[in-house]
């Protein structure tokens, strides 16, 4: 491992530990928002009134100047996956500050969570890729990537508790997916100068995606389901990242055999059952459904 490979890895567990903490400070907060502002800005509106929200925006703000730091010195495929330790970290924390328990079952479906994450990042070992995807496939991107966003949306705001957590998750995730590549192109812009990003369109999007992903993001922890809330999110957001990172920057993968491609498709299992079990164990621990009484 290269020295500019061993720094991205550590500023990207820094940036996960950041998202872990933000995630916990912003759903203890969030959840207490009623329903009708879920998806409206006046979400946003009443949430910077708490001191314990700021701070968990805060602590977003600076995973953010670690993950652009992160994504200056390696492929988005490489960083991406690393950021999905938060999903322990943000149990771990939550455990500790919101006082629910975490059932040996949740810990077992986080682990098979990151694990998978983990297997992905393994075999993927992602090479080169140019800073700035052209304009064209974002014209191809943009649209496909919108479209899954809106029917996560129509979706999420048919149910409620943990499986509008994992919609509204993955809706968030995406959009960070998407702010992933145009944080990329911003540092390389930067590069050119403190002014050099002006006339490009990509820190523009940038604040679009980035802004409507906090909106979705809080909208999903509103919900108090943390484990499915955060599974959801940085799943997705992984997932998404590494496809636009390979499609769209051109950033090239390790999987040649059969053995490989099914390692991958494991992995990717692995995440989607990991986010199902955590939504599942959530739901009892939120009273689900009652038990019905014994017969007298």
């Amino acid at each position: 491992m290269s020295g500019q490979v061993a720094i991205a890895t550590v500023l990207a567990l820094v940036t996960a530990l950041c998202y872990a903490i933000s995630n916990v400070l912003e759903l203890l907060e969030a959840e207490k928002v009623p329903d009708e502002y879920s998806m409206k800005l006046g979400l946003l509106l009443r949430l910077v009134k708490k001191p314990r929200w700021l701070l968990g925006l805060g602590a977003d703000f600076g995973g953010y100047i670690f993950h652009a730091a992160a994504l200056g010195l390696a492929a988005v495929v490489f960083v991406e996956p690393i950021l999905a330790t938060g999903i322990l970290m943000s149990l771990f924390i939550g455990s500790r500050f919101v006082h629910r328990p975490v059932l040996r079952s949740d810990w077992v479906a986080a682990a098979v969570l990151s694990g998978g994450l983990a297997l992905f990042l393994y075999e993927v070992s992602p090479t080169g890729g140019v800073q700035i995807a052209r304009t064209r496939e974002w014209l191809i991107a943009g649209p496909s990537a919108l479209a899954a966003i809106l029917v996560c949306l129509m979706f999420g705001r048919s149910t409620s508790g943990p499986p509008r957590a994992v919609f509204f998750g993955i809706a968030a995730g995406i959009a960070f997916g998407v702010s992933a590549l145009l944080t990329k192109a911003l540092v390389h812009y930067l590069g050119r100068g403190i002014f050099g990003w002006v006339p490009h369109w990509e820190p523009y999007a940038l604040a679009v995606a980035a802004i409507g992903g906090v909106i979705v993001a809080q909208s999903a922890l509103q919900t108090g389901a943390l484990g499915a809330a955060v599974g959801a999110t940085e799943s997705m957001s992984v997932i998404s990242g590494s496809l636009f990172g390979l499609f769209l920057l051109n950033e090239r993968v390790g999987v040649h055999t059969a053995f490989e491609l099914f390692a991958v498709v494991i992995s990717i299992v692995a995440i989607l059952a990991g986010i199902v079990k955590l939504s599942q164990s959530e739901e009892r621990l939120m009273g689900g459904p009652a038990a019905p009484a014994p017969a007298s």
